[in-house]
């Protein structure tokens, strides 16, 4: 009894079969593709269900390009509101050029008998202050009327009376101002010089920034940030107070 009761729904089942996806079944297209979608839904439904048993869990599936998470959404990222900007101690303009609008422009020229080694880090100092936009530094020598900066070297030796003190280079402007009936014309002449009695500690990029500063106006800063603190601290980079102190003397190009 029980055999011929599963034969008579396997038999079934195959008639079922046939009329739903037969091309020759006499039963309507539309009720066809109806009974084909819900045994597709309970298809799906029936293989998730086992996966979900298998795996032990539920799973991330993709469905047209979005990813569903297991996991809880993040958290946004907390964003710490803007403090204002602390204002900047300008490195200070040397006396002599205070109360002139200097010109952003200069040409520079080696002394014929600057050693190459000085050359070298005089002309890294020159890229790093053109790098600024605020001063333009080109090579030559520039006519009168045109502002100058000549690089040398010079040689002084340390008296007892330095107390333990190197003068390791000097540097500054010379301000020609020229007058024109109302025309005022402010020139400067320059020289930024390394002491060659002392090429171990003189001859490198700190002490050429430092001079070459000098040369274009500024004087000596308190930060030690800044390559015109006095005493040489290695610094061979414009801090901010010293960009600062540029755009004083010279705005902003």
């Amino acid at each position: 009894m029980k055999h011929r009761n599963r034969l008579f729904w396997l038999i079934m089942l195959v008639a079922g079969i046939f009329l739903i996806y037969s091309t020759e079944s006499p039963v309507p297209i539309a009720a066809r593709n109806t009974v084909k979608q819900g045994i597709s839904n309970v298809w799906t439904a029936t293989t998730d269900t086992v996966s979900t048993w298998l795996n032990g869990g539920p799973r991330s599936v993709a469905k047209n390009g979005a990813s569903i998470a297991s996991t809880a959404p993040s958290q946004p990222s907390q964003v710490p509101s803007a403090t204002p900007s602390q204002a900047v101690d300008a490195t200070p303009a040397l006396s002599i050029v205070q109360g002139h609008q200097l010109r952003s422009v200069y040409y520079y020229h080696f002394d014929d008998d600057l050693p190459q080694s000085e050359h070298d880090v005089f002309l890294k100092a020159v890229k790093a202050y053109n790098a600024t936009g605020i001063v333009k530094l080109v090579a030559g020598q520039g006519k009168k009327s045109d502002n100058q900066i000549t690089f040398s070297s010079y040689k002084k030796e340390m008296s007892a009376e330095s107390f333990g003190s190197t003068e390791l280079g000097a540097g500054g402007p010379t301000i020609i101002v020229e007058t024109y009936g109302s025309q005022v014309t402010v020139i400067n002449h320059a020289r930024a010089s390394l002491n060659l009695s002392y090429p171990l500690q003189s001859v490198n990029d700190a002490v050429a920034m430092h001079e070459l500063g000098h040369a274009l106006g500024l004087d000596h800063s308190q930060s030690k940030a800044s390559v015109m603190y006095p005493i040489t601290q290695g610094v061979s980079q414009l801090s901010a107070g010293d960009i600062a102190g540029l755009k004083a003397i010279y705005g902003s190009r």
